[in-house]
């Protein structure tokens, strides 16, 4: 079920990408919510892992033939550059939790509250290429947080 769901999530972020690079301001104005989701998911991981983030910009400008939506300026090193560019699959995690406690949710939680939550993280999810290429340009921090989100996993299923 959770990778049929990341799946179906980081489609409709490629979906939301791709509309929120297309130009149109309706388009852009749409995608300003997640938007700042986004960015602000890079902001707070590279503060907790010492990236010391120096700019957060969530207003939308022209570059070259398309559109920068934000960003966030922050110093890549061994401990924050792989979280900090890969910070927007967090919200994967929330949109997971909100459709699994679907069935426990309170009385007084209306259902469209759930999907526009889930519906929100899915749009806020999918890192940019800029994302990726930093990421990947810091291969050792990736190496270091792929070996201890695995261990975490592990032993958090053998409690």
């Amino acid at each position: 079920m959770i990778i049929g769901f990341m799946i179906v999530s980081v489609v409709m972020g490629a979906i939301h990408r791709r509309l929120s690079s297309s130009g149109r301001y309706g388009a852009i104005l749409y995608c300003f919510p997640f938007t700042v989701m986004h960015e602000l998911s890079h902001f707070v991981a590279a503060l907790l892992t010492g990236g010391r983030p120096s700019s957060l910009s969530v207003w939308p400008r022209r570059s070259g033939n398309g559109w920068v939506l934000g960003s966030v300026k922050s110093v890549p090193t061994l401990l924050s550059a792989a979280p900090t560019a890969l910070a927007p699959f967090g919200w994967l995690v929330i949109g997971y939790y909100s459709m699994v406690l679907w069935d426990i949710r309170p009385v007084w939680l209306p259902e469209w509250l759930i999907v526009a939550v889930v519906y929100a993280c899915s749009a806020a999810c999918t890192p940019s290429w800029q994302d990726i290429k930093i990421a990947l340009a810091h291969p050792f921090s990736l190496l270091l947080w792929s070996a201890l989100t695995y261990i975490i996993v592990t032993v958090s299923r053998s409690i």
